[in-house]
């Protein structure tokens, strides 16, 4: 089985009830309060998967979890409230655990939420896992549905070899995001972390539309452009890389959505068309976009 299925396998053992938003998003979405829901996810980083500790110290594996939660959070249209940590050791060690809550507590000061608790346990293979518990106004919730035919597609800042320079140094664009959400009406939202085709098709399946994207549109990152031999290349890295941990959505036409809001670049790369076809157009030419982003099987 591949990842997908295994979704779909849950998706359809493990139906909610009570949930607002069960398995199939970034978060799941409880009730909260008249104004408000809980949105709720968990990531795991696993060693030599998601992290190699010969690159890498764990100050800066610390930022990187709380990061890939916090894109999901964003990616919902909230903001963050609490996160757990469980973490797996094959041997205590002090300097680990000093330098990983340093990295921990920079992003939840940054990010204004609280770490509540958690679990320790020894494991062969060393991981941290996060738990995040964030909130969002009902009327600004964002999910995978939405995106209607018609609609033009847009990406945050830059794409592609983000592992290069910045995949430890993760900045989610959570403020810019709120702002966004707060003044134009965006119609579905997914974060970019197995890579924009991935996400992409993930978003048009959810909606059960199709898409036609401009890659010379892409916003190609520097570090991308300098591996690649050729403009195709690098626009494949942009399309297929993954953890950029970037956000990908979708707006009416008729929205004026600004080309950045603070820092942060915004590009429009496409629109959603009614046909289940994902096209790629290139210098006049026409090609089928692949699901070949990130996959764990």
């Amino acid at each position: 089985m591949n990842e997908k299925e295994i979704v779909d396998f849950l998706k359809r053992n493990f139906k909610k009830k009570e949930a607002i938003l069960g398995i199939g998003d970034d978060c799941a979405v409880i009730e909260y309060s008249k104004n408000y829901y809980f949105i709720l996810t968990t990531d795991c980083l696993v060693e030599n998967v998601h992290f190699e500790r010969k690159k890498y110290n764990w100050y800066q594996i610390g930022k990187k979890a709380i990061c890939v939660n916090l894109s999901d959070i964003t990616a919902m249209g909230g903001k963050p409230k609490f996160a757990l940590v469980s973490l797996g050791l094959s041997e205590p060690n002090f300097k680990i655990i000093e330098d990983l809550t340093k990295g921990i507590k920079e992003m939840s000061k940054k990010y204004k939420f609280e770490i509540i608790g958690g679990n320790l346990t020894k494991s062969e293979v060393s991981f941290v896992d996060i738990f995040m518990i964030g909130i969002v106004e009902k009327k600004y919730l964002k999910t995978r549905s939405g995106a209607k035919v018609g609609d033009f597609i847009y990406v945050t800042g830059f794409l592609g070899a983000s592992q290069i320079r910045k995949i430890y140094n993760l900045k989610p664009p959570l403020f810019e995001i709120r702002r966004l959400i707060k003044k134009y009406e965006i119609t579905s939202m997914i974060d970019i972390s197995d890579g924009l085709s991935s996400d992409l098709i993930k978003l048009v399946e959810n909606n059960n539309v199709g898409f036609r994207i401009y890659l010379e549109k892409l916003p190609v990152s520097s570090d991308a452009k300098k591996i690649s031999k050729s403009e195709i290349e690098a626009i494949e890295h942009a399309l297929n890389d993954g953890e950029d941990y970037e956000i990908l959505f979708t707006a009416d036409k008729k929205e004026k959505i600004p080309e950045k809001i603070g820092n942060l670049k915004i590009t429009r790369i496409g629109e959603i068309i009614k046909e289940k076809k994902y096209i790629g157009v290139y210098k006049d030419k026409i090609m089928e976009i692949k699901d070949r982003g990130f996959s764990h099987f």
